[in-house]
C-alpha cells in the first residue's frame, strides 16, 4: 500500500475516511438504482406522460450501478491485492491466514443473505405476484420458482456462479461475489508462481493451480481480472503530495463520470469497463494524497465510516426485500414519479438501509471476533497472523 507518510497509520489517514466514503456511497448508489428501477417507470415513459424534465435529474443519479461495480473491484485489488503483496514481501505469507481471512470475510454475511433471500422470495413466492416468474421485462428476475434450488444455494455459497449455477433467487447482486472470490485465488497463485524465494515444486503447484482456475472461469469472470488487477498495481505506486483543492477538482470531475459511462454505449462494455477503471485508480490515487491525521470524533469521519461498515451487508441483502416491497405495493405497473411516488420511495429506501443496518450488526460487525474465535480453535499462533484489513470493499454491484 502506498506510503501515508510521518507515523500516521494508514488506517487513521483521511485517505482511508475517504475510501470508505467512496466504498459507502457505491453500495448506496447501488441500492438506489434497484429501487428506482423497481418503483418508477422509465424516464422516457413519464415524460411521455407529462413528467417534468427536470427529473432527469434524479434519475441520473440513481444510474451508474455497473460502474460502481467497477469501482468496487479497483478498491478489492488495492486492499486485498495490496495485503497478498505485503505479506509475501515482508515473508509472513500463510495460505493458512490468508484464506481464513478471505472465507470469514465473505461467508460471514453471504450464509445468513443466502438464508434471507429464501425466506423472502419464499413469502413472495406465496403471493402469486408477476414478479417473481420473470415475465415482467424490466425486472429481469427470471423466474425464481427456478433459481431458488438446492443446487444454486449451494453453488452461490462455494462461489461456482455462473460456471455451474445461476445467482441464487432474486439477489442478483450475488454475482459479484464469485468474481472476488476467484481474484483472491488466482492472484497469489500468479504471484507466488513468479516470485524466487519459493521452491520449483511450490512455484509449479501454483503454475498448475492459477490455469486451471483461469481455464474453469475464463468466459464468464476472467475478463475482469485486468480491472481488479488495476487497483493492486495501485500499492506499488507511491502517493503524491496534492493539496485538497486538487482532491475536490478531481471529486468534481471524477463523480460525473460514473454516471456518464452509465449511458455511453459506444465502445464494447469491456473496453469501457477498463477505460473507466483506469479513470477510478487515478481518481484513487489522487485521494491517496490525504495523508493527514483524520479527526476520528468528526462527522465527516464518522459517517463515512459508519456507511461503509455495513455497505457489504447491504450489497448482498437489499434486493430480495426490494422485489417484495415492490411486489405488494405497485404489482406489475410501476409508479409515475411524482412527489408522493419519490417520497414512498426515498423511505422504502431508509427502511431497507436500516434492515441492512440490523443484519450486519448480527454479522459483518462481528467479522473479527469470529476470525479470532476460529483461530483459536484451529491453534493458530498469534506470531503468524498477518494483519489483513477487512474492511476492504469485497463485495459488488450489480
Amino acid at each position: 500500500m502506498a506510503d501515508t507518510g510521518d507515523k500516521v497509520r494508514f488506517t487513521d489517514t483521511t485517505a482511508s475516511v475517504l475510501l470508505d466514503l467512496v466504498r459507502g456511497s457505491a453500495a448506496l448508489l447501488v441500492l438506489s438504482v434497484h429501487l428506482r428501477n423497481m418503483l418508477l417507470m422509465d424516464y422516457p415513459e413519464a415524460i411521455h406522460q407529462g413528467a417534468s424534465r427536470i427529473l432527469a435529474i434524479p434519475y441520473v443519479l440513481t444510474s451508474g450501478g455497473h460502474q460502481a461495480v467497477v469501482l468496487f473491484f479497483v478498491l478489492s485489488g488495492y486492499l486485498v491485492g495490496g495485503s497478498v503483496w505485503r505479506m509475501l514481501r515482508e515473508k509472513k505469507w500463510s495460505w493458512k491466514v490468508y484464506l481464513l481471512h478471505r472465507f470469514v470475510r465473505l461467508w460471514i454475511v453471504l450464509i445468513p443473505g443466502l438464508l434471507l433471500c429464501f425466506f423472502w422470495d419464499s413469502i413472495g413466492l406465496r403471493t402469486h405476484s408477476l414478479l417473481y416468474h420473470g415475465i415482467i421485462p424490466f425486472y429481469e428476475t427470471g423466474d425464481i420458482s427456478q433459481l431458488q434450488t438446492v443446487k444454486a444455494f449451494f453453488g452461490n455459497l462455494f462461489f461456482l456462479h455462473p460456471m455451474l449455477v445461476p445467482t441464487y433467487g432474486s439477489d442478483g447482486p450475488l454475482w459479484s461475489l464469485s468474481y472476488e472470490f476467484w481474484y483472491y485465488i488466482l492472484f497469489p497463485l500468479g504471484l507466488i508462481a513468479l516470485r524466487r524465494e519459493f521452491s520449483w515444486r511450490t512455484r509449479g503447484l501454483c503454475v498448475a493451480g492459477f490455469f486451471l482456475a483461469a481455464w474453469f472461469v475464463r468466459s464468464a469472470i476472467l475478463p475482469m481480472f485486468p480491472v481488479w488487477l488495476l487497483g493492486m498495481a495501485l500499492t506499488l505506486v507511491p502517493a503524491p503530495h496534492l493539496s485538497r483543492a486538487v482532491r475536490w477538482l478531481a471529486s468534481i470531475i471524477y463523480v460525473p463520470l460514473v454516471f456518464v459511462f452509465s449511458r455511453v454505449d459506444r465502445w464494447p462494455l469491456l473496453a469501457q469497463d477498463y477505460i473507466f477503471a483506469i479513470l477510478t485508480v487515478i481518481f484513487l490515487w489522487i485521494m491517496l494524497s490525504a495523508k493527514d491525521e483524520a479527526d476520528k470524533s468528526g462527522y465527516f469521519t464518522r459517517s463515512s465510516r459508519g456507511l461503509s461498515r455495513f455497505s457489504y451487508t447491504l450489497y448482498v441483502v437489499h434486493q430480495p426485500v426490494l422485489l417484495l416491497a415492490a411486489s405488494l405495493l405497485i404489482g406489475t405497473k410501476r409508479w409515475f414519479p411524482d412527489a408522493k411516488a419519490i417520497a414512498m420511495g426515498f423511505g422504502l429506501l431508509l427502511v431497507t438501509m436500516l434492515y441492512s443496518y440490523g443484519v450486519a450488526a448480527l454479522t459483518e460487525f462481528k467479522t473479527d471476533s469470529v476470525r479470532r474465535w476460529i483461530e483459536r480453535r484451529l491453534g493458530m499462533s498469534s506470531a503468524k497472523k498477518v494483519a489483513v484489513r477487512d474492511s476492504e470493499a469485497v463485495t459488488n454491484i450489480t
